[in-house]
């Protein structure tokens, strides 16, 4: 399992915000996760299917710049 903040570190490679990337992950998390369940980022492990679907959203983004 990857943590959260990978997936943050992995976004911002890309080229997008940080500050917006972590805005939206946390949404996104928050949705999957609840709020209740969340812990910090770098302690926040998730699966290889969620780290996959919230980093193709991203992807996604990026091509259409």
């Amino acid at each position: 399992m990857r943590t959260a903040l990978n997936l943050l570190n992995e976004i911002n490679a890309m080229g997008f915000d940080q500050q917006n990337t972590l805005k939206r992950m946390d949404k996104i998390l928050d949705k999957k996760l609840g709020i209740e369940g969340r812990k910090p980022l770098f302690d926040e492990t998730l699966t290889e299917g969620m780290y996959d679907d919230i980093l193709s959203v991203f992807q996604k983004e990026a091509e259409k710049k």
